[in-house]
């Protein structure tokens, strides 16, 4: 009998615990009401289904299928969860809501699923495993912004604030009602300054692979600006997401910066379409990468003590050249493209979908501009 009475001890204060996010939201619900005609006239119950009824995203898109994301608000257990569905897939928020997980569903895998990962993690190459893995550890995520990041400025990397200066200028982030992705924004370096310099109709995307930077990256943001996204209009989302398979729809993104990331792609091309794919036709992709040569990766014998060690330049992160990184950018259909040497191993990409002229390869940071026709 006290047992049977315990269990219904239980069953009322969850049932009052429901009852209370209820009443909260009806009571939203209602506050809002007085907004418009149309609320004013509907009744308590439409008003909350409306709050749970599902809105399709313009931007999110299942990564795999390419269908439009569906967010709909689930009551679970005494709290409110919203879930993004596609017609295969469920996603939802994880790391105590610090971000969007839009690469790992919701549902548990299946059998089938869980042999295909298995056979994926045994055919993986030891460099894919460093690309990747090398910044999915919580400790890489805390030294990145103390002193990690810096260190790039040996292989002549400018630095953030110069950077973001050229970032800027390229993509014309200041005008209003657009949409800005920062890709591997690794810690959010960019993702604050990008914030900063934008007005409050932008929608702000940082995404990354790495649970942990998507962490440290939504702890700095709110270090920075507190309460201030709450008080503007401001609409900036942390989004886990794999390159490969971008999850937002065709011709929705107006500018791209990913920084010091493409050397850690597995795979590069495969990004590179994706990009220009989710990119709108007069949209900007700014990006930095490493040359060869860079970190002791010497090219030549007489270069580097490390040239000792060739199996040290087959390993690990890819560095390019520039004839190569253009290359793979003109094959990934970009048709304005200008990639520059900076420093020493640094290499500096801008590209546009559209063909507003033809930029070739500069080695002294001069553009070799030359009429085209748009795309």
């Amino acid at each position: 009998v006290k047992r049977k009475l315990s269990l219904n001890h239980v069953s009322v204060f969850e049932n009052m615990a429901k009852m209370k996010v209820i009443l909260s939201l009806l009571l939203v619900a209602n506050t809002c009401s007085g907004l418009s005609v149309t609320t004013t006239l509907a009744s308590p119950k439409s008003r909350l289904q409306d709050i749970f009824q599902g809105k399709a995203d313009d931007l999110l898109v299942d990564p795999k299928t390419k269908q439009p994301l569906v967010a709909s608000r689930r009551l679970t257990g005494s709290s409110v969860q919203v879930v993004y569905e596609s017609n295969d897939e469920r996603y939802g928020r994880r790391g105590n809501g610090a971000y969007l997980d839009l690469v790992a569903p919701l549902s548990a895998p299946s059998l089938e699923k869980l042999r295909q990962n298995a056979v994926t993690a045994f055919q993986t190459s030891s460099s894919d495993i460093v690309k990747v893995q090398t910044f999915r550890s919580p400790l890489t995520a805390f030294l990145y912004e103390r002193g990690w990041r810096d260190s790039f400025v040996r292989n002549g990397f400018p630095g953030p604030d110069q950077e973001f200066a050229e970032f800027k200028e390229f993509a014309q982030i200041e005008e209003t009602e657009k949409t800005v992705l920062d890709l591997s924004c690794g810690t959010g370096l960019f993702t604050r300054r990008i914030f900063t310099a934008t007005p409050p109709t932008t929608r702000l995307i940082a995404a990354d692979y790495s649970e942990a930077m998507l962490l440290e990256a939504n702890r700095r943001f709110r270090q920075s600006f507190g309460n201030k996204q709450q008080q503007t209009s401001h609409n900036i989302d942390f989004i886990r997401v794999d390159v490969a398979h971008l999850p937002f729809a065709d011709n929705s993104i107006d500018a791209i910066h990913c920084g010091a990331a493409l050397h850690c792609y597995p795979d590069v091309e495969a990004a590179l379409k994706e990009i220009f794919r989710v990119l709108k036709p007069d949209g900007a992709f700014f990006a930095t990468t490493f040359l060869k040569g860079a970190m002791g990766t010497a090219t030549s014998s007489s270069s580097s003590a490390l040239s000792f060690f060739p199996q040290r330049r087959d390993t690990g992160f890819r560095f390019f050249s520039l004839d190569e990184l253009e290359q793979l950018t003109r094959e990934a259909a970009f048709a304005d493209v200008h990639v520059r040497r900076q420093g020493s191993y640094c290499a500096i990409i801008k590209c546009r979908p559209s063909l507003k002229g033809t930029l070739g390869i500069d080695d002294d940071g001069v553009d070799n501009l030359t009429e085209g026709c748009s795309r």
